[in-house]
């Protein structure tokens, strides 16, 4: 079966990391479903899921159902899933939510997907009390019920005193307590969190998010004066709200932090939680930041498999990749591009970014933003020549996308003088301190500009755009 890439990516990932697909976890890390409407959900405040999912039902229903196709293809056993409400000190769960008025929905997100097997098997699993007690235990925490938590615990302990996870169950009670509980001191309470998230984890599966998420944000909230330190990046309003995974309030604390681009965790908490919200231009402009302060943490941070970002991830490869082949056998022919010089390729290679990622987004003179800006001027006054020409509309469209395909450049219905001096070969900078008179990144991804065949005009708009390399360092190539 097919199935998108970045879609397939993420299901893995979810599988990795917890040992299941889970539809309703799916939904709420891509950001179809908003954790405060699934919490008003489980708490009966909202009747069904159709009122709260993001976008259109039937591109959700088809997405769920290619992840769940490929879920079976890799082996994965559907197992139905009931969901309760969230009720205070109740025994009796009561009747099971409605999460939706299609049925096919419906069944879609009421299900899990586990290895065959973990799937239970009636004689030899529902009948096992021990099983039953922490499958209760699990449920109760998850559903924040202390009452029942405690009834069942003890229960396990007279029945199995030496269970293996008997401790880690006491430690989650003991988080229970922590709720609607005002916080004294946030740095032991941060360390508490921290200590308590990979048992959580490993015992509750995706329903840990149910347990932690109310005790990440009352630490949040505890934190709202506090200002971000490099010593202590941890302690900081957005870093509890991200493992919140309350993503607007993330990207709001990072903003409100004075000279929060001078600071890589929060660029990356940024870069995550606009990823999330599905807001690219804001992501970009997080991940520049990360390239331009920490070259090595960006390369590392998007060349991790776990990367939620698919689609900057993919831009990275081929960014990697594009510097591979033009130093082939590892002899690097021109000065190596490093993570610093990403924002300046992705830029040239997506044009259009430069009506939403101002030419201000770099604040220091280091070489790697001075290329930004001189392909952002030069991408803006190629688009002002085009447009001055031949009207707006047209070449504007034309001039940006043709960017992927240079050699289409060529072809556009545009002056002789523009045809004539775009050419598919590139410049060999003899010194590192002349690559960006002719960007590295243009000279690798774009035609070149012939200086001796560029009109005075031209020499003009460019020049004063900072892209035109003196006539001697730019040698037309001719190929056979």
């Amino acid at each position: 079966m097919t199935i998108d890439t970045a879609l397939q990516t993420q299901i893995d990932t979810q599988i990795l990391e917890q040992g299941a697909f889970v539809p309703l976890e799916f939904l709420l890390d891509s950001g179809r479903l908003i954790h405060g409407d699934y919490e008003g959900w489980r708490r009966r405040e909202i009747d069904s899921l159709d009122e709260v999912l993001m976008g259109s039902p039937e591109k959700i229903r088809a997405q769920l159902e290619s992840a769940t196709g490929y879920a079976r293809s890799i082996g994965l056993v559907e197992t139905p899933q009931t969901f309760y409400a969230w009720i205070a000190g109740a025994v009796d769960h009561g009747e099971p939510l409605r999460i939706s008025a299609d049925a096919q929905l419906h069944r879609l997100i009421g299900s899990r997907y586990v290895p065959a097997q973990t799937a239970p098997q009636l004689d030899l699993f529902f009948d096992n009390p021990v099983v039953v007690l922490t499958n209760g235990i699990v449920r109760s925490l998850s559903a924040r019920n202390m009452r029942d938590t405690q009834r069942q615990l003890d229960r396990l302990y007279a029945l199995a005193p030496n269970h293996a996870e008997l401790a880690a169950f006491d430690r989650l009670m003991a988080a229970l307590g922590h709720l609607d509980r005002p916080i004294d001191d946030p740095r032991q309470e941060l360390e508490f969190l921290l200590d308590i998230t990979p048992a959580a984890k490993r015992l509750l599966g995706w329903e840990a998010r149910d347990l932690l998420a109310p005790l990440w944000r009352q630490l949040a909230d505890a934190l709202d004066s506090q200002a971000f330190s490099i010593a202590e990046p941890n302690l900081h309003r957005s870093f509890a709200l991200v493992q919140a995974q309350d993503w607007p309030g993330a990207s709001d604390a990072v903003r409100r932090e004075p000279q929060w681009w001078l600071h890589v965790p929060l660029c990356l908490r940024l870069a995550q939680s606009s990823f999330y919200q599905q807001r690219r231009s804001d992501a970009l402009q997080a991940w520049f930041h990360v390239c331009w302060r920490a070259p090595d943490q960006a390369a590392a941070a998007l060349d991790n498999r776990r990367q939620p970002d698919t689609g900057i991830s993919a831009l990275w490869r081929r960014f990697v990749d594009s510097e591979e082949e033009l130093s082939p056998g590892g002899a690097a022919a021109e000065p190596v591009l490093t993570a610093a010089d990403f924002p300046a390729w992705l830029l040239l290679r997506e044009p259009g970014l430069n009506r939403q990622l101002g030419i201000d987004l770099a604040t220091s003179d280091t070489p790697a933003e001075e290329a930004y800006r001189t392909v952002h001027r030069w991408i803006d006054t190629i688009c002002l020549w085009f447009a001055s020409r031949r009207g707006i509309t047209h070449h504007v469209r034309m001039s940006c996308t043709c960017w992927g395909k240079p050699w289409r450049l060529l072809f556009l219905p545009s002056p002789p003088l523009v045809r004539n001096s775009l050419l598919c070969s590139r410049p060999s900078p003899a010194t590192a301190a002349e690559r960006w008179s002719l960007p590295a990144v243009a000279a690798r991804t774009t035609p070149c500009w012939s200086a001796s065949r560029i009109s005075t005009s031209w020499k003009r708009r460019l020049s004063d755009c900072g892209t035109l390399s003196p006539a001697r360092r730019i040698r037309r190539r001719t190929s056979s």
